[in-house]
């Protein structure tokens, strides 16, 4: 009865505002010029090139580059220079999804999302994102990669930061299971995440993103990833300088190697709750986000695919 209330609901606000849907306007991308390569969040990226650091451990990112140790409480723990070659990114930017062809399936890239750009004043970064989400059920239909997440992009979108639940293997880790965890991928060649834990359907997830310091032209991100039935979590730290963040991701379904709907999670849709923007640091002032659905240009089957605010609420049906 429940998700019958909700299909109403979505139509209902589907007929009030139909979803824009993303250009797809760029040269094709084929992924099977990769072999060996791994699909994580938003990047088709060597494997070599994605790092698993302690929780709480920081980056320092400035612009497209990393600078500096991996440090956790100030000891260095790990340092790594660019990845060799560029990785494939597969998640939109400057309004435009990769056309990805040449793959396992059919279904590729960031599906849908509901999201907005926040205008700010030059200095000033979205500060604080959060929302929580429930673990979906399992896919009826195993072999497919699927990633339900909310964060936040800098201006340029060559960096993002978000806390991510994902079904499915992406060729470092994950299974046939739901694993929780934080990242950070960048366009120019690096990807970190913290250590994966498993959740079960029907848990409750937050993920939030935020600046917990400023010093002078840096400042300090927390992304965490928090299991609120089983008390499990995943975080990650930055320092970040040179990029203003105001993109906001309320609710992301990003999908790779869809062949049939029963890849999707078998309850049909996710409602996101509790989403919240703040800004103005250390003010953390609420920013009333005016959220809208976008369907990006996926190239899978056609599974009612809808994204919209509803209220208080962030819906992604599939």
């Amino acid at each position: 009865m429940l998700r019958r209330n909700v299909f109403r609901v979505a139509l209902v606000a589907v007929c009030a505002a139909a979803p824009a849907l993303a250009q797809n306007d760029g040269a094709a991308i084929s992924l099977t010029a990769h072999p060996g390569w791994v699909q994580i969040p938003g990047a088709l990226i060597r494997p070599d090139c994605v790092h698993e650091i302690p929780n709480g451990a920081q980056v320092t990112i400035d612009g497209d580059k990393v600078t500096g140790d991996i440090k956790l409480g100030g000891v260095r723990v790990a340092h790594y220079e660019p990845c060799a070659e560029a990785p494939v990114i597969t998640r939109p930017r400057n309004g435009q999804n990769p056309k990805l062809v040449g793959v396992p399936g059919t279904g590729n890239g960031w599906v849908e999302a509901v999201q907005a750009p926040i205008p700010l004043s030059s200095g000033d970064n979205i500060d604080w994102i959060g929302g929580t989400w429930t673990v979906p059920s399992n896919p009826s239909a195993w072999g497919a990669l699927n990633y339900i997440f909310n964060g936040i992009e800098p201006t340029t979108q060559n960096w993002i930061l978000q806390p991510v639940l994902q079904w499915g293997s992406n060729g470092m880790f994950g299974g046939n299971y739901w694993v929780l965890a934080s990242w950070m991928v960048s366009s120019g060649g690096y990807a970190f995440h913290s250590p994966p834990v498993t959740v079960y359907p029907g848990h409750s997830i937050s993920g939030y993103t935020w600046i917990t310091g400023v010093s002078g032209g840096t400042t300090n991100w927390e992304v965490y990833a928090y299991d609120g039935t089983s008390g499990a979590y995943s975080w990650i730290t930055a320092w970040s300088s040179g990029m203003q963040w105001n993109w906001a991701y309320a609710g992301v379904l990003e999908s790779y190697g869809i062949t049939s709907c029963s890849q999707f999670p078998a309850s049909g849709y996710n409602v996101f709750s509790n989403t919240a923007v703040y800004h103005g640091y250390p003010s953390y002032t609420y920013y009333p986000a005016g959220w809208y659905g976008a369907i990006y240009g996926y190239g899978g089957p056609s599974c009612g695919f809808s994204a919209f605010p509803w209220g208080s609420y962030q819906y992604l049906f599939y």
